[in-house]
């Protein structure tokens, strides 16, 4: 799949297309930029004052390419996806049929790869809290899926504590109170804000600029579900809402930690700007991973680890899929 990224970030921009090329000029300065549309991955626009043709518009949902549109404070704002094309038609009847116990054990897998990677992202930071998380990964991992399936959307903070134990929901969230303890302060003296927990939606300080970077990883996975013909809207765990992309919320989960640990470099520079966060925060998805024997960017990992997803869904397989491993830590 193509995998470059564009950000528009310049004022008084005007994007149009002619030839499956993407013509994007600069008022301005009568500057402009052409680049093939089969070449991009996303178009990340965060310019106070652009605009787009609707032939733009029409061929980048046919081409798969995927439009991030953000305010004026770089929080994203929508999200252009490409109308609904059934692919595989059999891929489409296994998912709206897919059983508890395969969502449980593709969740579970999920899950017990995103507190590794939480893990990791503590390593160097505060390895008491790194084995603490490493301990919950194992016990995730082996545990039972026995317990009746949980509707994400309705479990309170204080309801996770009486689940069982070895249940996703509360490996999670016990890994959770674990890591962001000990990360949330971090970064923020690191950033010179006062924040102490996570706390999504804020739009301010070291939890705004996740914020962010997860838009950003959300939709690379929106990308490659779509390429390949699932529904979005119909999830493993996550419970489908109007309006919402409920899968794609559940493979992005071990994604998450790629951003916590691009904030976390990038922040020991010294405190940065939202402005300065936004090409670092897509320029994760061009970083290199290990996939089997092979170095591939993130972005298209991203694509071989859905197609994993797609072949499992196909042949009822578990415990099978391709999640891309945190980088080197060193790197």
């Amino acid at each position: 799949m193509s995998q470059h990224i564009i950000h528009l970030l310049s004022h008084d921009l005007r994007v149009r297309c002619e030839l499956d090329r993407l013509i994007i000029r600069n008022r301005a300065s009568a500057e402009e930029k052409v680049v093939p549309l089969q070449d991009i991955a996303i178009i990340i626009a965060a310019a106070p004052d652009f605009s787009v043709t609707g032939v733009s518009l029409r061929r980048m949902a046919e081409l798969g390419v995927l439009l991030l549109v953000c305010n004026e404070r770089f929080e994203p704002a929508c999200l252009n996806v490409p109308y609904h094309r059934g692919t595989d038609t059999h891929l489409l009847r296994k998912q709206v049929a897919w059983s508890h116990e395969w969502k449980r054990a593709q969740w579970r897998q999920v899950i017990t790869t995103k507190i590794e990677h939480q893990a990791r992202v503590l390593l160097p930071i505060v390895e008491r809290g790194s084995n603490v998380l490493q301990a919950i990964a194992e016990r995730c991992a082996t545990g039972s899926d026995d317990a009746a399936p949980v509707d994400l959307s309705k479990v309170t903070v204080s309801r996770r504590e009486g689940l069982h134990a070895t249940t996703p929901e509360a490996c999670e969230s016990r890994a959770a109170r674990n890591y962001w303890q000990m990360l949330i302060p971090r970064l923020a003296t690191m950033q010179g804000t006062k924040e102490r927990r996570r706390d999504p939606g804020t739009r301010d300080g070291v939890n705004g600029m996740l914020d962010y970077g997860y838009a950003i990883v959300r939709t690379a996975v929106l990308r490659s579900l779509a390429a390949h013909g699932f529904i979005a809207a119909l999830g493993i765990a996550h419970t489908a809402k109007a309006g919402s992309h409920a899968l794609a919320d559940d493979l992005m989960e071990p994604l998450r930690p790629f951003i916590d640990l691009a904030l976390w470099r990038l922040l020991q520079t010294g405190p940065q700007t939202m402005q300065t966060w936004v090409p670092k925060a897509a320029a994760v998805l061009t970083e290199t991973v290990k996939m089997g024997d092979a170095n591939v960017r993130l972005i298209n990992a991203v694509d071989l680890y859905v197609q994993s997803f797609a072949n499992a869904a196909l042949h009822g397989t578990t415990g099978m899929l391709r999640i891309p491993p945190l980088p080197p830590l060193s790197a």
